[in-house]
């Protein structure tokens, strides 16, 4: 994952510019809000146009890369951005496991690089062409809102298939949580103070304002108010909610770096008249934002009443990586012949949360 990701920030090319097309979006004036600010970026301009339909783009560049250009409106222009992607890291992204949490998608760390680039290139332009402070994260969302709308099972198959914000811009679009997704790792980047609101059917945006704020709100963690922003279609504004959504429950996501482990084992048995002897192969992936801190495997042969066991090994500490991956393997546990029992499996360390997994009762 890293050396493709390195290997695209090499070819990475980011412009924004106003979008100076053919019908439907005749050009009406031409201006430029280009100043010594903007001499980082390549080709900034501003043209005032008639509105027109959001769109997204693919031209080849070269073998494995293309760009993709969206282009949308916000606030009676029209915009461009315009990104090279790669299809080796792409399939990379495709291949990682959607056995994760939400949040997890919208912190992953091998996307940053990426993000602080569309982030940065989009609060410059806003700065430079006179948005005011409190339109940059509406300004950075209606990128997002102008994406295709395509559901998990048309696009992927499945009824549930969480994209990481690549994938998303890769795919030129996706469904509620994709958009949600993406949008909270722009707004984030660029210091806001935003979460995923989860529904039963649907996710969006929640953005912590001034209490003067109007609209739809909901409370988090004592006197934390974040606001709906819907991320999918465009022209929502934060506060707004969809009617089919007005009085369905809501769960507040907050969205942090955090490492999560996956537990998996498999086991073999040896055995004669009076033992058992069982050796159990243990793997471990951080599908979390983090690195594991000091994680330790704890394998034992759990007694019928769950309380004691019958053996049990206990593994050095070591570090994961974020979607690293560990094998132990514990040998030689040992059960009396004709006892039941069962395998457990714990991981645990200094920064996350337990995890642990057990195998069906047996008898030797």
């Amino acid at each position: 994952m890293k050396r493709a990701a390195t290997l695209f920030c090499f070819f990475l090319f980011i412009y924004l510019v106003d979008f100076i097309l053919v019908s439907p979006c005749p050009e009406t004036s031409t201006g430029s809000c280009i100043g010594d600010t903007m001499e980082n970026l390549v080709g900034v301009n501003i043209v005032n146009s008639e509105p027109c339909s959001a769109w997204v783009t693919e031209e080849s560049i070269s073998s494995g890369t293309s760009s993709r250009t969206y282009s949308w409106e916000y606030k009676s222009h029209s915009w461009q951005l315009t990104l090279p992607l790669d299809d080796e890291l792409y399939e990379s992204y495709k291949a990682r496991t959607r056995n994760r949490d939400y949040d997890l998608f919208a912190s992953d760390p091998y996307d940053d690089w990426l993000i602080k680039e569309i982030a940065d290139s989009l609060i410059s332009l806003s700065k430079a062409c006179g948005l005011e402070e409190s339109e940059i994260p509406g300004f950075c969302v209606s990128f997002v809102q102008s994406l295709n709308y395509t559901s998990d099972l048309q696009s992927s198959g499945y009824e549930q298939y969480p994209r990481f914000p690549y994938e998303t811009l890769y795919e030129g679009g996706g469904d509620c949580e994709d958009t949600a997704i993406l949008s909270v790792a722009l707004l984030q980047e660029i210091g806001c103070d935003v979460v995923l609101l989860e529904l039963p059917e649907h996710m969006a945006l929640g953005v912590k304002c001034n209490p003067e704020q109007k609209g739809r709100s909901f409370e988090y963690e004592s006197h934390n108010y974040y606001y709906y922003l819907e991320t999918t279609g465009t022209d929502w504004h934060i506060g707004e909610i969809p009617e089919e959504y007005e009085g369905q429950p809501v769960r507040v996501v907050p969205v942090s770096r955090r490492p999560k482990i996956n537990l998996d084992f498999k086991a073999q048995c040896k055995y004669s008249r009076t033992e058992g002897i069982v050796d159990v192969s243990v793997t471990a992936i951080n599908v979390g934002s983090e690195k594991a801190e000091n994680i330790t495997f704890y394998v034992a042969l759990q007694a019928k009443d769950q309380l004691s066991f019958w053996d049990e090994i206990e593994s050095s500490p070591v570090v994961i990586e974020p979607e690293g991956v560990y094998n132990y393997t514990a040998k030689g546990l040992k059960i009396p012949a004709g006892e039941e029992f069962r395998i457990y499996v714990q991981a645990f360390g200094e920064n996350f949360v337990s995890e642990d997994v057990t195998s069906d009762w047996a008898r030797i």
